[in-house]
């Protein structure tokens, strides 16, 4: 009489389990059935809400046992050994191979992206799974991971998108200015011979002032001393500064820039140097201090960043650091929507005795950004953002600052977003087409100190 195994049951068993798991992610299962050398079925992703299958494959070799415990076991973790004739045929292929490991005993199945795994000379040699009991659980859950090993097997490919509500973070800060802005003739034909003239009369004068054809445009009353002293003052003219921001003629719009960004060297001042080359504003160096933590508020509570480090150790001198590491910012004006905003960009700034420019600061700016991910360098802008709300507010010594002020935007909400796991699971491999296309923003959560 023809008869079926127990090893047969078990196998049924353990597919069954696996095409559960999948048709609940919304994906499509396909067992091959019949001879096969090693691949038991295939998964294909297809977009739950349009229902629209996108052709995009994962192999899956499939193992299921009732084993009381397996090998290897702890209670965090097992392994499965892997035959190298196994390990050969699944790297060789065109399309991933995922192993899913179904326990039987306990209801759960694990999985692994073979050719991920098998990457590794150690693991290779090894010639074993490491299955993480938490980290590695195949159910619905794990469908972002499923996604980004398909997404990640060929260029330009992409997984169905994922609907859900974010809220993302972007590294704007809206811009709020006076509501006076002032015009008058000058014999200074340049900013720099207005500058020393203005110098010569007050050295504490504001830089709140651009000079456009031997005329003077300024946040500041232009027929206050000293100022009238280097203008025609009697023929100046005042104006609505909406007739600046407002205006679609590019002309004033270039010359309103050029005021904001002569305004917000002042607004900064005296916390963070200028760096002419860059553009950077950064935080300066204590005298008595390698080091300056700064305490803002960051999304949930107060915290602290240290702003200015050293680093290194001088060969000349191997109490002192080699250089000093500086946190700094680009920045850029911006319209959009009738508004004007900030772009913040975070970056460093590094000195060799914590005022004159390191001679290494390009190698030593791409090393940290290759490094830094896209939460930490959004918990940045928090930080950065912080500052300039609070730095225009005043305090006893000194009252807010006239000309410019900043605001907090409200984060944008979109329907369409990335899982946070999969943004992980991606984030600090450079050859996932994830990195390659980051987000602008990054979700409330996980840029929170």
């Amino acid at each position: 009489m023809k008869k079926i195994g127990r090893s047969d049951i078990i196998g049924q068993h353990g597919m069954a389990h696996i095409q559960s798991v999948v048709n609940g992610m919304g994906f499509m299962f396909y067992p091959t059935g019949g001879v096969e050398a090693g691949i038991d079925g295939y998964i294909e992703l297809r977009d739950t809400d349009t229902g629209e299958v996108s052709n995009l494959l994962l192999q899956v070799q499939g193992k299921a046992s009732q084993r009381e415990r397996l090998q290897g076991e702890t209670d965090t973790s097992f392994e499965f050994p892997c035959s190298e004739a196994d390990i050969a045929y699944w790297m060789q292929g065109t399309a991933p191979v995922l192993l899913i490991f179904v326990w039987l005993k306990e209801g759960k199945a694990y999985w692994k992206s073979l050719k991920d795994w098998f990457s590794d000379a150690e693991r290779m040699k090894a010639r074993k799974v490491v299955f993480d009991k938490v980290a590695d659980e195949f159910t619905p859950a794990a469908k972002a991971g499923i996604v980004s090993v398909a997404a990640a097997a060929r260029p330009g490919a992409a997984g169905p998108s994922v609907r859900m509500d974010e809220e993302l973070l972007i590294n704007l800060v809206g811009v709020e200015f006076s509501e006076r802005i002032y015009w008058a003739p000058t014999r200074h034909g340049s900013d720099k011979s207005f500058g020393a003239a203005l110098r010569d009369l007050d050295r504490r004068a504001g830089a709140e002032w651009i000079v456009r054809g031997k005329a003077v445009l300024s946040f500041h009353d232009l027929d206050r001393w000293p100022w009238n002293q280097l203008c025609e003052a009697e023929a100046m003219e005042e104006f609505d500064v909406d007739e600046w921001s407002d205006s679609d003629d590019e002309e004033r719009q270039r010359d309103f820039v050029a005021l904001l960004n002569r305004a917000i060297g002042e607004f900064v001042r005296p916390h963070l140097h200028h760096d002419r080359d860059s553009g950077a504003f950064y935080f300066s160096k204590p005298r008595e201090r390698d080091n300056l933590n700064h305490a803002y508020r960051s999304l949930l509570n107060v915290t602290s960043r240290r702003v200015v480090g050293g680093y290194g150790k001088r060969k000349d001198d191997p109490r002192r650091p080699s250089y000093w590491r500086h946190s700094a910012f680009q920045h850029r004006f911006v319209r959009l929507g009738g508004g004007w905003f900030v772009e913040i960009t975070p970056t460093y700034h590094f000195t060799y005795d914590g005022r004159r420019a390191d001679r290494f600061a390009g190698e030593r700016l791409k090393k940290i950004k290759e490094k830094e991910n896209n939460a930490a360098v959004m918990g940045q802008f928090v930080m950065w953002r912080e500052f300039l709300i609070a730095q225009g507010q005043g305090d006893l010594l000194k009252g807010a600052y006239p000309f410019i002020s900043f605001k907090a935007i409200d984060q944008l909400g979109i329907e369409v977003g990335v899982p946070d796991e999969l943004w992980k699971s991606q984030e600090a491999d450079p050859s996932s087409p994830l990195f390659e296309y980051a987000l602008v923003g990054e979700t409330v959560e996980d840029v929170a100190e």
